[in-house]
């Protein structure tokens, strides 16, 4: 199954699409939350551009076509990797170059989500956290 092109709102109001196999982002998916609605996925980050904005969204697998996405928490891991030299800095993870952000699956709740947003230099900056995420070295 290819990934959605199809937006939706969220409840609170948000844009989204569904993300059903690995996925990297464009700038035409920026200010979009990528919904991931099966397991195991990578989501891979663009080379740092200053204002590249993303939301990944864990949408729990088995998710209805339904605005609320009725996965199942604790159902899936996300992974975020970024570009192979950038890194993701913030919650006091320690920056290291490639290493990836995962909502393990073991902590994972559907709705969980991290924003990151370019700095245009190293790599990406967390700025908006829900859930648990943990950094992977690669």
């Amino acid at each position: 199954m290819a990934n959605s092109t199809t937006l939706f709102k969220l409840p609170d109001g948000r844009m989204a699409v569904d993300v059903t196999e690995n996925k990297t982002l464009a700038v035409t998916d920026n200010g979009t939350v990528q919904n991931v609605i099966a397991d195991s996925l990578t989501i891979t980050l663009p080379a740092t551009v200053v204002g590249y904005t993303y939301t990944i969204r864990n949408g729990g697998d088995n998710a209805t076509s339904t605005p609320t996405r009725s996965g199942a928490d604790e159902s899936m891991i996300v992974k975020i990797l970024p570009n192979a030299s950038d890194l993701i800095a913030g919650m006091e993870l320690t920056a290291s170059d490639a290493d990836s952000i995962n909502n393990t699956k073991v902590t994972a709740k559907v709705g969980d989500e991290i924003q990151i947003v370019a700095n245009g230099t190293t790599g990406w900056n967390i700025v908006y956290v829900k859930g648990t995420w943990a950094q992977i070295a690669i």
